[in-house]
Formats: C-alpha cells, sequence, structure tokens
C-alpha cells in the first residue's frame, strides 16, 4: 500500500513538473529543466539542489500543505524526469553568464528580475526573454543595471599599473574576456606587498563576472581546475607563487579549449568530460610563469608599488569603485 502511493506521489510530481516547466537537454548530455516565474524564466541541472527544493515546495503547495513527498519518492521522480529530459527533450546549449546567438552577444547580468543584456552592432537592450538560456552557479553575483554614457577611462583610478600602456593591456584584456567564445590570453599581475594586485583583480573580476569568491587559491589537482571552470565565467585565483607543469598545461588548455575528463562519482569506467574555456587571471608576488607555451598566450603587467600618502582604506575604496560602477 505504501508502495503504491509512493509511485502515486512521483507520478503526480512529474505531471506537475511537465505542466509548468519544459524539460531538454544540453550538447554535454546533462538534463535541465525550464522555468517559468510570472513572465520570467530560470534554467536548473535536474539533479540540482535548487530544483529538488523548488520540486518539493511545488507539491506541498499543491496539496496546500497537507502533503510533503518523502526524499525516496523526489528520487524517483527525478530519475524519471532526466530520462523524459534526455531522451524527448530537445537539445539546447546551456551558458554560464555570457553566450552567444545569430551574431549577438547575450550577458546574464544574474540579478532577482533575471534581466540579460543583447548586444549586437546597433547597440544593446535588455531582455526579459532572451533566446539563449543560461544556467547560474552558486556564489555567482549580479552585475549592476547597466547605463548609457559613461567611459572605460573611469576605471583608471580604481587599477593599479605602471603606465597607460599596460592600462590598454588590461583594457584589452576585460574586452576579449567578455566574448562568448575564446581562445582567450590569460592576465598575470605581478608586484610586491602593498601593491593593490589583489585588489585590481578583484576590480577586473568585479566588471566581467562578480562572484561570493572572486580570488581564489591555486587549485591542487586538475579536476579542481576544471570544476571551478565550469562554474563561473572568470577563472581568477589569487597569490600564486608557483604553477606546476600540470596546471600550466590545464591552463593553456582552458584558454584556448580542451576537455577536462574525470571519473564519475561511484564509478570506474563513466567519465564525465568538462569542455570549458575561460578567460584566466592569475596574481603573485614573483613572476610565477615560467614555461614557454603559457608565457605564449599570457600577458603580464607589473601592479607598483603604492606610496603611503597615495593609499586609501579599504571600504572608501570600495564605495568610491560602487559609485562610478
Amino acid at each position: 500500500m505504501a508502495a503504491g502511493r509512493a509511485a502515486s506521489t512521483a507520478a503526480r510530481l512529474v505531471q506537475l513538473v511537465e505542466r509548468d516547466a519544459t524539460m531538454f537537454h544540453a550538447p554535454d548530455g546533462v538534463a535541465y529543466v525550464r522555468l517559468q516565474h510570472a513572465e520570467r524564466f530560470e534554467v536548473h541541472p535536474v539533479r540540482s539542489g535548487q530544483f529538488r527544493a523548488w520540486l518539493a515546495k511545488a507539491f506541498f503547495d499543491k496539496t496546500r500543505g497537507r502533503r510533503a513527498p518523502s526524499s525516496q519518492t523526489l528520487q524517483d521522480a527525478l530519475g524519471v524526469l532526466e530520462a523524459r529530459a534526455l531522451h524527448d527533450g530537445e537539445e539546447h546549449p546551456v551558458s554560464v553568464r555570457l553566450a552567444e546567438s545569430a551574431g549577438r552577444l547575450y550577458v546574464d547580468l544574474c540579478d532577482l528580475e533575471r534581466h540579460v543584456v543583447e548586444v549586437s552592432p546597433d547597440g544593446w537592450r535588455v531582455l526579459d526573454d532572451p533566446p539563449v538560456r543560461f544556467v547560474r552557479r552558486r556564489g555567482m553575483r549580479a552585475l549592476p543595471y547597466p547605463a548609457r554614457g559613461g567611459s572605460i577611462n573611469a576605471l583608471r583610478q580604481f587599477v593599479n599599473v605602471r603606465s597607460e600602456d599596460d592600462f590598454r593591456l588590461l583594457v584589452g584584456w576585460l574586452l576579449q574576456a567578455a566574448r562568448p567564445r575564446g581562445p582567450y590570453a590569460v592576465l598575470a599581475l605581478v608586484g610586491g606587498q602593498g601593491s593593490a594586485k589583489s585588489t585590481t583583480a578583484r576590480v577586473l573580476r568585479a566588471l566581467l563576472d562578480p562572484n561570493e569568491a572572486p580570488l581564489r587559491a591555486a587549485p591542487r589537482e586538475e579536476r579542481d581546475l576544471a570544476i571551478s571552470a565550469a562554474n563561473a565565467w572568470a577563472v581568477c585565483f589569487d597569490n600564486v607563487s608557483r604553477l606546476p607543469d600540470w596546471m600550466s598545461d590545464a591552463i593553456c588548455r582552458l584558454a584556448t579549449g580542451g576537455g577536462f575528463a574525470t571519473r564519475e562519482l561511484y564509478s570506474d569506467r563513466e567519465e564525465t568530460i568538462l569542455n570549458v574555456q575561460r578567460p584566466v587571471l592569475l596574481n603573485g608576488i614573483e613572476e610565477f610563469v615560467a614555461r614557454g607555451d603559457l608565457l605564449d598566450r599570457t600577458m603580464l603587467v607589473y601592479t607598483p608599488a603604492i606610496p603611503d600618502g597615495a593609499r586609501r582604506s579599504e571600504r572608501t575604496f570600495w564605495q568610491e569603485f560602487e559609485r562610478e560602477a
């Protein structure tokens, strides 16, 4: 009796999703669901915690708080939904932060209203229902709502570089990093203690792909690097002292395009392929890029020491930056 009730509940969960959402899969074989809230849409992997929570709440609301699905019932329903998405659903690319379609660039602002900026040769506009599908990863923060006018020269006061030529290099790196497809140049900021290299890196990350953890320690293995890249647009590592050979090779593949293969959890035969291409930003005290193949792909920019009289407090600096941004 209990088994029959659980099967009935799982079937109702599947029907609930198929009525209110669209199931599809990405080219890499991951199943997704596209949900509509008011007039806006959001995309989640079927096997994500966010969709699982949405499904549990939707069923609870549907039964007016009288029933909540068990963990096993949810798992059964998710298995059916995943199969439907993979075998019956259409295939659509899924992007993080930036996408391209029909010669136009799309930027996910990651705000609560789910605005997306469309950039074309004729200019830009803000859309609620773009022709591309974005997924939001944990830790992604919102870009500001765009305003017309302004000048890139306003950025100069928030980055510490030696010359106007170096400033142009930073701007050039930002522009190429805002393309949905690479290859990309790697940016390496090199400077001593107190040269604001980390702050400069944070500023660039905030303009391109703001995140709860904008700068991270260098990964210990290739799998961690690939997962970091799959869950954000820009890959930024702080205070790099040296790059082992494997990491130099992996960063080259990340910037120019190449897959990362790792075994699936609890499986000796199945592989997960992460095919990602991302802009990379590194900073460190010494010249840490040594291998020639990575040097060929790297823009080296030096951050000079800041005189005591020219220093600003962290609070003042970021308040001024937020006003300009």
